[in-house]
């Protein structure tokens, strides 16, 4: 790669970086090319050139975030046992109420904005499919009988505790409750 065409990738993940910053701290309606060019650093019109309309912005943002935490998944610890499964899952909890924050209010505003733009309804489709396999192969190894039906009900049961903590500004991680999730799809 040629170091200008490093350079431009560079900036262009700094737009994006910068995008799910003002989504997951300002909300949807924030995010504009101009924002982005002042929150990145990045000179004026910068963001304009890698994505020409806001919905081009909105559409890279949301692959741009999906990638990032996919890479996040895979770069996790193999988990040996449905304790070590607990613990992950109740740090998972813990971090995206607290240092994640900004990406898990990111990720459920994306959420909100799928309901009306199904371009973006499909790339977190696709995300949740790659996520519910890696989750159902993850709880076969560990033993679990029916993988992708525990698979869906563990991730229900942590979003709905993600959104809980997000919206109340609770910041409890209850490890009980995620350990009789699991227990209860043994």
């Amino acid at each position: 790669m040629a170091k200008g065409e490093m350079k431009a990738t560079r900036n262009h993940d700094r737009a994006l970086e910068a995008a799910v910053e003002i989504v997951g701290t300002q909300g949807i309606h924030s995010l504009t090319h101009g924002q982005v060019d002042i929150s990145s650093g990045l000179p004026k019109g910068s963001t304009s050139n890698y994505f020409r309309t806001r919905a081009a912005l909105i559409h890279a943002t949301v692959g741009y975030l999906v990638r990032a935490e996919q890479n996040a998944f895979n770069a996790g610890t193999k988990l040996q046992t449905t304790e070590d499964l607990v613990k992950a899952l109740t740090e998972f909890v813990h971090d995206a109420s607290g240092r994640q924050r900004t990406v898990a209010a990111a990720r459920l505003a994306f959420f909100i904005e799928a309901f009306h733009d199904p371009q973006v309804r499909e790339t977190l489709s696709q995300a949740r499919h790659d996520i519910d396999t890696w989750a159902a192969r993850t709880l076969e190894t560990l033993g679990f009988p029916a993988p992708f039906a525990a698979a869906r009900r563990i991730l229900a049961q942590l979003e709905g505790m993600v959104l809980h903590n997000l919206t109340f500004g609770d910041h409890s991680v209850p490890r009980e409750d995620i350990a009789a999730v699991i227990r209860s799809c043994l």
